[in-house]
């Protein structure tokens, strides 16, 4: 087994001590031959994949956050345009050992959040050649794994982005800090985001100037900490894209709607409050997003600029991943383990 190991230097939890204590499990794996290559700037981990077919390499390992993935599989897959020919079983599997912030793409595999755990994971995988084949999402010409959207969401990352070229690192609690600031602002100028989306058994959803709209491949949308965004419980990587959306941030109803993405009420019994308001789509094969003015855009993570309109599709069996076949529910919380989670964010 040809194994391309990329690791991205400037993770989050990155250090010469944690590859000490990853490379030699790795090692240890039965005919595993093992290239290690770092990252030196961005799109450099795109660029080393671009062109690769398991004919070179069996498995390419990301070591390193969303970011790390996504360049990736925008390698391995080429322009989007071209997903109707997609071949998975021509294409390196992925393995992904997770050293960034979030880690949302691994630990909805249902991998354990530390690199350390995670590698002893992924090493009885590829023992026993472990494998899934999952669905990504496309935006416009590029690919996602996880989330993509307009409004709030990029307008976080672009003021963490900011903070952490000032210097300061991208913690679950600046996170915190900034996601509240955002929908601070959000409330006092909201965005306008028209929304069309076509299920795959045919239904149709149109919704305009929504202040809100996530849009996940899976779920949860995304991780605060050990805290867990829900959007569509129901989303998975075996599905279409998942929308959800508020349509008023004001008021009680904006602020159950918030908490709804933090997992409180999961009964829905605040339903009633709040369900004039919330928008729920999921299974959507393609969708489309216009704001009437430039807003930022927002993939797996990682700013991609400002735009008046994208594209969106879901494109099944995409590429073969080293996972666990059924991954864990990480939705499903208490209301004393969503207060101890929301403790233990720092």
């Amino acid at each position: 087994m040809r194994v391309l190991m990329i690791s991205n230097p400037n993770s989050t939890s990155q250090t010469e001590e944690l590859f000490r204590r990853i490379v030699p499990p790795l090692r240890a794996v039965p005919g595993l031959e093992l290239l290690v290559k770092f990252t030196h700037f961005a799109g450099h981990a795109e660029q080393m994949v671009r062109g690769l077919s398991r004919a070179d390499f069996d498995v390419i390992l990301a070591v390193g956050g969303d970011g790390t993935v996504n360049e990736i599989v925008n390698g391995l897959l080429g322009p989007a345009a071209d997903a109707p020919g997609v071949e998975a079983e021509r294409l390196p599997a992925l393995g992904i050992i997770p050293t960034g912030s979030a880690n949302v793409f691994v630990r909805a595999l249902g991998f354990p959040n530390t690199p350390i755990e995670a590698t002893h994971v992924l090493t009885r995988l590829l023992e026993r050649d472990i494998r899934r084949t999952i669905a990504l999402g496309t935006w416009n010409e590029r690919w996602f794994v996880v989330n993509a959207g307009f409004g709030l969401d990029a307008d976080v990352l672009a003021h963490v982005d900011r903070a952490r070229e000032q210097g300061f690192a991208a913690t679950p609690l600046r996170y915190l800090s900034v996601s509240v600031q955002a929908y601070l602002r959000a409330r006092i100028k909201p965005p306008r985001i028209n929304v069309k989306a076509i299920g795959r058994d045919g239904d149709v959803l149109v919704v305009n100037e929504a202040p809100l709209i996530f849009t996940s491949n899976t779920n949860p949308w995304t991780f605060l900490g050990p805290l867990p965004v829900v959007t569509n419980p129901g989303n998975s990587f075996d599905g279409g894209l998942g929308l959800f959306g508020l349509s008023d941030l004001g008021g009680i109803h904006g602020l159950v709607g918030m908490a709804h993405l933090m997992g409180v009420d999961q009964r829905r019994w605040l339903n009633k409050i709040t369900q004039a308001r919330t928008i729920h789509f999921d299974d959507a094969k393609e969708i489309e997003l216009t704001c009437p003015q430039p807003d930022r855009f927002q993939a797996d993570g990682e700013s991609e600029g400002v735009f008046t309109s994208v594209h969106l599709t879901s494109v099944p069996n995409a590429i073969e991943v080293y996972a666990p076949r059924k991954a864990s529910e990480p939705y499903k919380r208490s209301g004393r383990e969503i207060l101890r989670d929301l403790i233990r964010i720092k």
